[in-house]
């Protein structure tokens, strides 16, 4: 949350030099660190206890382990949402402190920004989740996201334009209309539906 507000005010003492700035400018920035912080925040849902037998006392209690694992991903999509509404209402606090400051409003058109922002955070936060429930260990789920999305998505990218179809970073450019169909597709298979895919197998066979 203190990178989220960090990089807001970054993008106010920006837009405020200049002649007229978008709202959505504003929005987009301060959501920057909002993708990592998502897939941190998938990391910890996914593997919550599980490290240490969690789903134990949920089976006891008569809950299947699809119902617990499904309460895991309804958890994750609730904490991040809460993360969205958080960036876009600083991108206005941001906004209003600019207009104060001096700044002047081109566009106040947020729609194409807000739905930018919602999906670079849930598509960070299914991987993050996935590598977390499947991994079952905080410590490598951190590192692993961590070195996927600073790391090899990077190294990925001086690789060649077949890389397109393998970097997670991909995902995220054809959520935003920035990359073709079929990368973003095999991208999200390999990130997003394989790992979560894996940690639901992994959740229904562990013992308890």
């Amino acid at each position: 949350m203190a990178l989220v507000v960090a990089c807001c005010a970054f993008s106010v003492s920006l837009v405020s030099r200049s002649a007229n700035f978008d709202v959505g400018e504003v929005i987009v920035t301060a959501g920057l660190p909002a993708a990592l912080a998502a897939s941190i925040v998938g990391v910890v849902v996914g593997v919550g206890d599980a490290a240490r037998g969690g789903e134990r006392d949920g089976i006891l209690a008569g809950l299947t382990r699809d119902s617990i694992f499904a309460a895991r991903s309804a958890a994750c999509a609730v904490i991040i949402s809460a993360v969205v509404l958080f960036t876009v209402m600083c991108g206005f606090v941001g906004t209003g402190v600019a207009i104060l400051i001096g700044g002047h409003v081109a566009s106040w058109d947020v729609g194409q920004p807000v739905v930018q922002v919602a999906a670079l955070s849930y598509s960070s936060a299914a991987f993050g989740f996935g590598l977390g429930a499947s991994l079952r260990s905080l410590a490598l789920g951190l590192v692993s996201v961590l070195v996927v999305m600073l790391v090899v998505d990077i190294v990925l990218g001086f690789l060649g334009t077949w890389t397109a179809y393998v970097r997670f970073g991909t995902l995220q450019s054809g959520l935003t209309g920035e990359a073709s169909v079929l990368p973003t597709v095999s991208s999200g298979l390999i990130w997003v539906v394989l790992p979560i895919t894996a940690g639901w197998i992994r959740a229904r066979r562990v013992a308890t």
